[in-house]
This record gives structure tokens, sequence and C-alpha cells, in this order.
């Protein structure tokens, strides 16, 4: 696979997992608790690169919260 490919399944898997959560719970401040989960369980699915990985994943997450 390449890098284009690995990144597409890296923002899939996130979007599933992110998926897994209570409709309710699906908020900015949903995305933060989340954002610490993956850090601490899976910080091999955070966004890779520079910046602020935190608005990357949001950007990944775009249209799953409120």
């Amino acid at each position: 696979m390449n890098k284009k490919e690995i990144e597409a399944v890296r923002r899939a898997r996130v979007r599933r997992l992110f998926e897994e959560i209570p409709l309710e719970d699906r908020s900015e401040n949903g995305v933060l608790l989340f954002y610490g989960w993956l850090y601490q369980h899976h910080p091999e699915l955070l966004p890779k690169g520079w910046g602020d990985l935190y608005q990357h994943l949001k950007v990944d997450l775009s249209g799953l919260y409120k």
C-alpha cells in the first residue's frame, strides 16, 4: 500500500471507533475525550505529521459530531 492508502485506512478506522461512541457524546468535548483515549490506547491511529494533532483529528472526524 502507498502512503495515501495507508492514511485512508487509518482515517476509516478512527472514524469507525468514534462512531461507536453514543450519539449524545459525539460533540467537540467528545472529540477531546476521544483524542485522549486514542493517545493512551492507540497512538498509532493519531494523524501523522506536523502541527496540532487534535486539530487534525477534528478534521478526520468532520461530519460525525456537533
